[in-house]
This record gives C-alpha cells, structure tokens and sequence, in this order.
C-alpha cells in the first residue's frame, strides 16, 4: 500500500498547556488518502481521531474534512474540527482570519478565533442535535445510583455521535460512576448508542456555572474519553431545555490525568457554541 506525500500535525484540543486535553493528529495531502487508506492511517496513529484535509479549501471557501477514528469513520466530532481549523489557520494559512467553516459529514459547521497561537479561544458552532428521554431504568445496576434521580432527566442526544447524558448532584459521584461497565458495554452494543456522558456540578475560580464531566465511549472496548466537543454540545443543549443558559465551563479528563477545559456558550435559541484552546504538540513529514 504505497503512502501519498503528506504532513502531519498532532495538537492537543481543549488544553491550556501540551499534553493535556484530547490529542488529535491531522494529515494534510495533496492528494487525500482512500477511504482504506485513511482508516489504516487513523489505526495507526491510534488516537482517539485523526482528521484528513487538502491543503487548500474548496471553491466556496470552506475546507472539507473527513474524521477517522481507529475503527470508523465519523460524520462529526467536537474537538477533531477544533483542533484541524487551528491548524489551517496556524500552519497553512498567511493570515489568521477571525472565522472558518468545515464541512464535515454533518454539514458546514462555522468555527470562530478569539486570540492567536496556543493562546486562542477556538469555537464551535454545534450542528443541530435530536434527543430523546432516556428511561433511567436502563442504567439501574450499571452506574452509581447517584446518575438515577440527577438535577437533570436523563436524555439520549445525537449529532453525529449519540450519546446518553446524566447528571448527579455530588461531584464526588463521579470517582466511581459505573458499577457494571460489562453490562454497559452491551447496553451500547444493543442500542447503537456511541457512550454516555455523567456529569455533576462543579465550583470554578470564576464563578462561572461548571460541571465536572466524565465520558465513556464503546471502541471495541469501552474507553473514557479525555475531552469530548460533541457530547459537550449536547450537554448545552440538555441545560438549555432545562432554562439554564449562558456561559458554562465543563471540567474533563481529571481521572485520565489529561485536564481539560471546555467552554460553552448557550443562547436561548440557536447553536450551542463550544470553545478552548489548542496545543501545537509536534509537527512532520512522511518520507
């Protein structure tokens, strides 16, 4: 399987400093790998994605993206389209315009610049989400019984992934969340469902509404996630349905020892923006 010339950039996407957050790679190709070829590609850097582009956008304007992880291919993902539109901005672009748009598999999603550099505050707007109730007796016996009878109802949300999200009233809840991670992974492999979202209020130095947030996913096995844009996303919307809006910062990837930090803001109608900060981690060429 002969290998196109290619550049590879890995960041770390909602991260105030390197290697904390989520770490994504993106290739960028003249000429874009297969759809086999990628996968392999995205097997072999085995993080959680890796994200493929040209060098140039396309003719409207926007840059078209296809999201791998190591074992599928994404319509759509949080902090892959974070971090891959700071790369084009940072690596392959001569000035730094305040806004871009990605077209991914979920459609064209605009992502704004706050700042320059590592510095930036890089945002999101999240593409429309479907939700359903999540009836709570599913759970029973497979999380803390804390997740049951949280300040939220339970939901199952999707936009491009599809995701359960519940809530407990005590942070600590969150150290030991699931009580039969077997019986979840089946939960996840019966429904299709791509993970679960458990988060718990949380206190922050400014003040700002926070949540300490936990994400498990099924990737073969079932993974914990250390920052997740899209289920952040649907864990704004979730808020907003329940009259809570306005800026909100979600803590993530605590137990995983990859701290990070992500940015919500939650407009009474209208996309829910998710932002934070990426990390030029390293960068090269094949050959």
């Amino acid at each position: 399987m002969a290998l196109p010339a290619f550049t590879l950039h890995v960041v770390d996407v909602f991260a105030d400093r390197p290697l904390a957050g989520n770490p994504l790679a993106v290739l960028i190709a003249d000429r874009l790998p297969d759809s086999d070829l990628r996968q392999a590609i995205a097997r072999e850097t085995n993080l959680s994605e890796t994200t493929f582009l040209g060098p140039c956008a396309d003719p409207d304007g926007a840059w078209s993206i296809r999201i791998h992880t190591p074992s599928e291919e994404l319509p759509f993902a949080g902090h892959p389209v974070l971090g891959t539109a700071w790369v084009i901005r940072e690596r392959l672009l001569d000035e730094r315009p305040e806004g871009l748009l990605l077209r991914t598999g979920k459609g064209a999603v605009p992502v704004g610049f706050e700042g320059d550099g590592a510095d930036a505050l890089v945002w999101l707007q999240a593409p429309e989400a479907e939700f359903e109730d999540l009836p709570v007796a599913e759970l029973d016996g497979l999380v803390s019984d804390a997740f049951l009878s949280g300040p939220l109802p339970g939901l199952v949300g999707r936009n491009g992934p599809s995701m359960m999200l519940v809530t407990a009233a005590d942070p600590d809840a969150l150290a030991d969340p699931l009580t039969d991670p077997n019986a979840l992974t089946a939960l996840l492999r019966r429904t299709g469902r791509s993970g679960i979202l458990m988060a718990a209020p949380l206190a922050t130095e400014d003040e700002q509404p926070g949540w300490e947030v936990r994400v498990f996913f099924l990737a073969g096995t079932l993974r914990e996630d250390p920052a997740t844009g899209s289920a952040a996303a649907l864990f704004g919307d979730a808020l907003r349905q329940n009259g809570r809006t306005g800026a909100c910062v979600l803590r993530q990837g605590v137990a995983m020892q990859r701290p990070s930090r992500l940015h919500l803001r939650i407009a009474d109608e209208g996309p829910i923006a998710v932002g934070g900060q990426v990390q030029p981690v390293w960068s090269g060429r094949n050959g």
